[in-house]
């Protein structure tokens, strides 16, 4: 009867997994009211996951409390997590309250009743105030001070709510949510549910707990796989040689591109990047804005002779001579038919004879997908690069004249100034409009030292307006450096050499029967290295950007492949192939950070991010991940390994067995760090705006991740998972729910978590 009771649970299980997965997909279609009808706020969907909570509750009070209790404990936070969840959904209030300056309130408009909800209490907003950036329009807080009046109790008090600030008050929960555009009303979200909160709480908690209690319990099979498998560090390691690629030899080409004739020298390029510019909500130094605009353009930091800085002010100062520079590759035969049959094209080709834009007839059929195919493809890339330089050309791009706008506050502005803000002083407002054509005209000139006075003077501006609010010296010297170097992209290089030769070595090595000692010392040795600089850069990143580098979908990809070198070091002694892996991993994050559509700029954080529970949640889920993927990669040795032909079938067989054995090892730590990662983020979104779970395209295949990462350890319910070519299957299963989770979510389905662009 248990094993029956068991086979049903995961049956039922496993059902749901498919639901959500079909659910997701249907949101995406039809969008998210129609999935939430039909699926996660239906009634058999909670019938469901009710149905399989008992079946698993039977189970496991039958099998598990005496003998493991570590195991117990962990499924029971389970089951006090969907109790919670459940109280919440059938008692919970939730909605919003819309207050007015000096207007006092004492009721919510209810989102699941629709209909408006008493307080025991009184609301009243004091004022309303968004904090920006330093020297920025960028938010980077929305308070509002509120008076709450008590009938019952006598009590008046204020109250700050800001993002992950929130005011709690006789069970109910009040989060910023949105705010009037005169600056005079606020919008908080209200919610009441302190007895779901409770249960859902003590669940993660106890969660949180027991996982650690199985990692450390000797009779759980974790700590059994890891003194096994210690004893067994290979031997086998690939000698390793980073070579650098060697330059095309051969003449080199007349250069195309000379400050004589498009652009200013080197030395004034250098000089004008150290000013500083407000961009991507920020102040940064132009360098870094010339060095953006560069890489969009060409897809390096370079063109031909040019430096960033020379193709950003040359674009700037001389558009009539760069409009005839061949900088787009055109590849497709119908946009050569539209620009130059070679290939080759400048800006200049996309626009006929009256000035008419050759793409513009075509914009409906770019634009008019999420995912157009063929030239039309290409044709929005280039129109996008075109988009850009017309923005440069406006004037609206370069933003550095800091302005009084008032009330302490200051107005980046660029050199097209037709509005200036009120409190601006004249002079400036003059010098502003009349500063790059004063520039261009001592470039042309060749008066280097009126050149030089302009920039001066523009610098010394900066200084005297904004100095409070400018990075330091050092930070602008620590981003120049990193513009410069470029290092992720050449450690993306540098990881997948090693770590392809890694792999081929090692299944030689594996093949043959040898083995190396000194090159497994060298190849341990080069991984604390890429190490080290790979850490260094996260460090200097965090350093520019004044944060842990967490916030986006490139951020996150070059943490994973620090993490990915951090596994390797912590691991290696278990099995040499995960030195190898260490590499591939790292580097195959990085090569899709960079050839993705992910942004590498670094931007301050929304105000909803500015929570120390985001790096942790990120940073966990992150490392399981990466842990993930170095199972997936074990699996695939396995699998060259037996289907090779080479050796004996019972040789070949044992290695299967164990590299099974590894991916359980990782197993362990993976589920546990994807399951606190989870539940983390759900506190860290229940203390940012009122929920822990929305049902959010990311959130549901994290748990499907998570739930199918489970199957794993209940071999004796599910005999398939005791076969170790099955086990490897099953371990690419995961690892493509993986990537459907942070690649799928992210660039088909979308949602909230969105990392996309």
């Amino acid at each position: 009867m248990d094993k029956k009771t068991g086979t049903a649970a995961f049956i039922l299980l496993t059902i749901l997994i498919l639901v959500m997965a079909w659910a997701t997909w249907d949101e995406h279609v039809n969008g998210s009211s129609h999935a939430f009808t039909k699926y996660y706020n239906s009634l058999w969907f909670v019938l469901l996951w009710f149905v399989a909570a008992m079946f698993a509750l039977y189970y496991i009070t039958e099998r598990l409390p005496y003998r493991r209790l570590s195991v117990f404990l962990l499924h029971a936070s389970f089951f006090l997590i969907l109790a919670g969840a459940l109280v919440t959904r059938l008692a919970g209030k939730t909605g919003y309250v819309h207050l007015r300056e000096d207007e006092v309130t004492a009721s919510f408009f209810r989102a699941e009743a629709q209909s408006a909800g008493d307080l025991p209490f009184s609301l009243q907003l004091r004022s309303f105030e968004i904090e920006y950036y330093p020297g920025t329009q960028s938010p980077a807080n929305y308070v509002s001070v509120v008076e709450v009046a008590d009938p019952v109790t006598g009590e008046r008090f204020e109250r700050e709510i800001s993002m992950n600030n929130i005011l709690r008050y006789r069970g109910f929960r009040f989060y910023q949510s949105s705010f009037d555009e005169d600056g005079k009303g606020s919008v908080l979200s209200v919610n009441h549910d302190p007895v779901g909160i409770f249960l859902s709480y003590s669940g993660y908690f106890l969660m949180f707990f027991s996982m650690l209690f199985v990692l450390l319990d000797k009779r759980e099979r974790f700590r059994l796989l890891l003194k096994k498998l210690s004893h067994k560090a290979a031997a086998v390691i690939i000698a390793l040689t980073i070579c650098q690629a060697a330059t095309a030899s051969g003449a080199p080409e007349e250069p195309l591109i000379t400050p004589d004739s498009l652009t200013v020298s080197a030395a004034e390029a250098d000089l004008l990047g150290q000013l500083w510019a407000e961009y991507q909500g920020r102040i940064a130094p132009v360098q870094t804005l010339a060095h953006d605009f560069t890489v969009k353009l060409t897809g390096k930091d370079h063109y031909k002779y040019a430096s960033a800085g020379q193709v950003f002010w040359g674009w700037l100062l001389f558009p009539e001579k760069w409009q005839r520079v061949l900088m787009f590759e055109v590849r497709s035969d119908e946009l050569k038919q539209l620009t130059r049959p070679s290939g080759q094209a400048g800006l200049i080709d996309f626009f006929d004879h009256q000035g008419q834009y050759r793409l513009a007839p075509y914009h409906r059929l770019i634009y008019g997908s999420n995912n157009p195919k063929g030239w039309l493809k290409e044709a929005r890339k280039i129109d996008e690069k075109i988009n850009l330089i017309e923005t440069l050309l406006s004037g609206d791009l370069l933003r550095i004249f800091p302005l009084d706008a008032g009330g302490g506050r200051l107005q980046w502005r660029s050199a097209n100034v037709s509005i200036p803000p009120a409190q601006a002083d004249s002079a400036e407002v003059a010098f502003a409009r009349n500063f790059l054509s004063a520039y261009r005209e001592s470039v042309v000139s060749g008066s280097v030292d009126e050149a030089g006075a302009l920039v001066g003077r523009l610098s010394s501006l900066q200084r005297e307006k904004a100095g409070d609010t400018l990075p330091s010296s050092a930070q602008m010297k620590a981003e120049q450096l990193y513009n410069r170097s470029g290092i992720f992209s050449l450690l993306f290089k540098i990881n997948l050499t090693v770590g392809a030769l890694c792999l081929l070595f090692f299944i030689r090595c594996s093949i043959l029967g040898r083995s190396y000692p000194r090159v497994e010392t060298a190849s341990y040795i080069l991984l604390w290295i890429l190490f080290a600089v790979t850490g260094a850069a996260l460090g200097l990143r965090a350093y520019i950007g004044g944060r842990i580098p967490v916030s986006n979908g490139y951020e996150t990809m070059i943490l994973l492949s620090w993490f990915s070198l951090l596994t390797g070091i912590v691991a290696h002694r278990y099995s040499s192939l995960i030195t190898a892996f260490s590499f591939l991993l790292a580097g195959f994050t990085l090569l899709v950070a960079h050839i993705s559509s992910m942004s590498p700029q670094i931007t301050p954080l929304v105000p909803v991010l500015q929570s120390p529970l985001l790096n942790v949640h990120v940073l966990t889920i992150m490392v399981s991940y990466g842990l993930c993927g170095f199972m997936a990669l074990n699996s695939l040795a396995a699998f060259i390994v037996y289907f090779s032909g080479r050796g004996s079938r019972e040789g070949r067989a044992a290695y299967v067995l164990r590299m099974k054995e590894t991916c359980e090892l990782f197993m362990y730590p993976a589920t546990f760090l994807m399951g606190a990662g989870i539940f983390i983020g759900a506190i860290w979104a229940n203390m940012s705006w009122g929920r822990y779970w929305g049902w959010d395209p990311k959130e549901v295949w994290a748990l499907i991740t998570f739930l199918l990462m489970g199957l794993t350890f209940h071999k004796q319910a599910l005999a398939w998972f005791r076969n170790p070519l099955f086990y490897h299957i099953f371990i690419w299963i995961i690892f493509l729910s993986v990537l459907m989770t942070y690649f799928g979510v992210n660039y088909i389905l979308g949602g909230r978590h969105s990392y996309a662009g």
